[in-house]
């Protein structure tokens, strides 16, 4: 039999969702069969979204590369149950199975690696709020700000997460840790990364147990959604974990930065309000504005950890991944010689 990894990306999905359908019914009790499957992502994991007949809509997420073992995906389950009890942060609630599992172990041929299938309610809504629109960007804020606030408040004394610190992402990340990934960097790449490391480690190590807490983990602007009757709601919480909530509140203004930055006072404008947002809810982390550029840094060696770990793995991540390597070391070098990082901001 042919190494799953080996076969056409298309092929790869083709089996996950012939065996996703098979477990929808024999764990689920749903009409696998007949499921209408739209593809989200294939990236780490396999997204579909599924409608059976006559029924809502379900999101089945099939972990088939570097997934959370299986004990770590029921932690992020028991939050998204205890979030959605709140009332207070929108988000897909899990589905277990007909045996009151939350986790389902798939056997995939030729697949060397455990795989896991989750299930949860599909949260209606647009992804990539329009944050342009009046309102939008504080609603991101207080939201981010419920999250955070639920964490600090509400134990979980069983959440058994990754820790999302600067020895995790930056020190022991892929991107500095492993060869394949330093050659993607390359020689001047990987110098400008750990010229960053050296930089910035000391002011992640700040704060006390009142700044950190459970954290998304990847709180991008296509993780949160424009609910139908108004309002944001928060999904993919894959790589939530415990942290610093600066690391959330970068990830959301680096994410809007990326396709506001053209537009003069664009980005701006949408941190200061997403900022009041969150301060309407809780206060900021203490020494925000000190600290927040350190977090951004942080959030871009997150994502060259990902990329340089799925691109040669993976076609998707390989069409974008370089370019996307190529302009993160640039803003690396960039800060390295003494500019400001993108995103980094002074507010008012």
């Amino acid at each position: 039999m042919t190494s799953f990894s080996r076969l056409p990306h298309a092929t790869q999905l083709d089996r996950l969702e012939e065996h996703t359908r098979a477990a929808l019914t024999q764990h689920y009790g749903l009409d696998g069969a007949a499921a209408r499957m739209e593809v989200q992502q294939y990236e780490d994991n396999a997204v579909w979204r599924v409608t059976p007949p006559g029924q809502k809509s379900y999101v089945a997420r099939l972990s088939v590369r570097d997934g959370r073992p299986a004990h770590q995906q029921r932690s992020e389950m028991r939050w998204l149950e205890s979030l959605a009890a709140s009332r207070t942060v929108a988000v897909p609630e899990p589905v277990t199975t007909t045996g009151g599992h939350y986790v389902v172990p798939l056997e995939v041929p030729g697949h060397d690696e455990p795989s896991t299938l989750a299930l949860l309610h599909w949260l209606p809504g647009t992804a990539e709020p329009p944050y342009r629109q009046p309102g939008v960007a504080e609603q991101m804020g207080s939201t981010t700000a419920y999250l955070h606030e639920h964490a600090a408040t509400v134990p979980l004394p069983e959440f058994d997460r990754p820790v999302w610190d600067a020895e995790t992402i930056l020190l022991k990340g892929h991107a500095l840790t492993d060869p394949a990934a330093r050659e993607q960097l390359g020689a001047e790449g990987t110098d400008a990364l750990r010229k960053v490391a050296e930089s910035i480690t000391p002011a992640l190590h700040e704060g006390g147990p009142e700044d950190r807490g459970r954290i998304h983990g990847d709180l991008h602007r296509e993780n949160m959604i424009a609910l139908p009757g108004g309002g944001i709601g928060v999904i993919d919480f894959d790589d939530c974990g415990t942290g610093h909530y600066l690391l959330d509140i970068a990830t959301v203004l680096s994410s809007v930065h990326r396709i506001a930055r053209k537009e003069p006072g664009a980005y701006q404008k949408f941190a200061r309000d997403y900022l009041a947002g969150y301060t309407q809810v809780r206060p900021l982390p203490a020494d925000f504005a000190r600290l927040l550029e350190p977090y951004l840094l942080l959030r871009d060696v997150f994502i060259l950890n990902f990329v340089t770990t799925a691109a040669p793995v993976n076609a998707g991540v390989a069409s974008w991944g370089p370019a996307r390597i190529a302009g993160i070391v640039a803003h690396m070098q960039a800060y390295v010689e003494g500019d400001s990082y993108p995103g980094a901001f002074a507010p008012t």
